[in-house]
């Protein structure tokens, strides 16, 4: 993979571990006092996606560190791009249109890495 593509990866790795990460210190009644959208997914659901948040960021940068497994990184950023797009249509739903924009545009940027192999 190229140089940026692993990059992007990597940051988005870190991004990943930083939000799944907090999605499972901070609790589901915590969170929805302080976050609208998380009082609309169950407890189930908002911890589902802070796992696959975090297991997806450590798939997208342990490949690149220690540059071994390289299918995992592509793997990975579809996995999380589908949790994206996901998140996407539940801000749409509540009408959160900056949120929406945001969460489609890292669905694209993870689509560009999962990609990668194919276009290469």
């Amino acid at each position: 993979m190229p140089a940026g593509i692993l990059f992007l990866a990597f940051v988005l790795g870190l991004f990943f571990l930083a939000t799944g990460g907090m999605k499972l210190v901070v609790s589901h009644d915590q969170g929805r006092q302080r976050i609208g959208w998380i009082a609309d997914v169950s407890p189930v659901l908002y911890l589902a996606a802070g796992w696959l948040e975090v297991l997806g960021g450590v798939g997208l940068m342990f490949p690149t560190m220690i540059q071994a497994v390289e299918w995992l990184t592509p793997v990975a950023a579809a996995g999380l791009g589908l949790v994206m797009v996901a998140a996407t249509g539940l801000h749409v739903r509540r009408r959160e249109w900056p949120y929406g924009a945001g969460t489609l545009l890292l669905a694209a940027a993870l689509a560009s890495i999962a990609l990668q192999p194919v276009l290469a």
